[in-house]
């Protein structure tokens, strides 16, 4: 009976150990992933969406938040919006490469302002596909139209130069897109050995990147990319043309305006507004809490201008965002207004 045992044991071990050892060197291989583009992380480039690891309908991302969509394959590095890339923003290889394929006549167009057909086919829009070796590869979308710089079987060295950050193909935001496959199958570079959808609201480690990358990039699921005062409130679609485009406050603007703008808002979270002028608080203010998940958001308070003008001096404001009663990011504002403003 206990050699019997010791059969089996030993049966079992001579099946998984190849199993074991193929998953071992298929970690070796892995490529370890730099930053895709030249930015700051959190001021001028932030994660808008994350891989959707759920094999089901539903999304979620590697922590088992909702900082995704249904079927999302990669990873979002955001700018602010499309002006911001002009000057051009580089997209540079993650790790060294061949070139597997490339494409660059796909015009930037937010996907909201064209027709499905316009895009079928070519969501990734103007990208490049690296491979890594060993099954692994990156897929890089959306960049600018004419602006790829590689060619098909050309060698290249992480941080080398393959385009400019865009917004062609299926985007609504100015971005690269990061994909990353092993033997063809999606691989979450945050939690690469995740199996069968399951998140880890616990994750921690660098996944495959450098971890300076994951150091500058700590999961978030809700954050603040910009905070100002304004002489009008600011829309979503605007800023995502140009962060720039916002109504300047002005001693004869008929309202003053504090604003946020969020990315990957959830359902009852708030947003908290302070503000003071040379002669004292103008508002201390929430916003009633939110009735969906939103993905993109600006949210603003105000005061009419009740007297010929507004005073001139420094204006301070903080924003808030807050969920589950707890601030979770804070952007502070000031603004100097002055006759020349005018």
């Amino acid at each position: 009976m206990q050699l019997q045992r010791w059969r089996s044991a030993l049966l079992a071990l001579g099946l998984l150990l190849p199993r074991l050892l193929t998953q071992e060197a298929a970690a070796d291989d892995r490529p370890v992933l730099s930053l895709p583009l030249v930015c700051q992380p959190h001021k001028t480039c932030f994660i808008q969406n994350y891989v959707d690891i759920d094999p089901g309908r539903g999304a979620k991302d590697y922590m088992c938040g909702r900082a995704t969509y249904d079927k999302h394959s990669g990873v979002d590095f955001r700018l602010l919006s499309a002006a911001a890339t002009m000057p051009p923003v580089a997209v540079l290889a993650s790790a060294d490469g061949t070139v597997k394929a490339v494409r660059d006549r796909v015009q930037d167009v937010f996907f909201k302002k064209a027709k499905p057909q316009d895009v079928a086919g070519r969501e990734c829009g103007n990208g490049v596909i690296l491979d890594h070796g060993s099954g692994w590869e990156t897929q890089y979308c959306h960049m600018h139209q004419g602006s790829v710089r590689v060619a098909k079987g050309q060698t290249v060295k992480r941080g080398d130069p393959l385009g400019e950050a865009g917004f062609s193909g299926l985007a609504d935001f100015a971005q690269v897109h990061l994909s990353v496959r092993h033997d063809g199958r999606i691989v979450d570079p945050f939690l690469p050995d995740a199996t069968d959808g399951k998140c880890d609201p616990n994750a921690r480690g660098p996944g495959i990147w450098e971890p300076q990358v994951a150091a500058a990039f700590p999961y978030k699921n809700g954050e603040m990319i910009g905070a100002e005062f304004a002489g009008a409130p600011p829309t979503v679609e605007a800023l995502e043309l140009d962060h720039r485009n916002v109504v300047p406050l002005t001693p004869g603007s008929p309202a003053l305006i504090v604003f946020g703008r969020f990315i990957n808002l959830m359902k009852g979270d708030q947003v908290h507004f302070v503000a003071s002028g040379p002669r004292g608080e103008i508002l201390d203010e929430s916003a009633a809490p939110l009735d969906r998940d939103k993905a993109t958001y600006v949210a603003f308070a105000g005061r009419r201008r009740l007297s010929d003008t507004w005073p001139t001096g420094r204006y301070s404001g903080r924003v808030e965002l807050i969920r589950d009663k707890g601030v979770i990011a804070t952007n502070i504002v000031a603004f100097d207004l002055n006759e020349a403003s005018r």
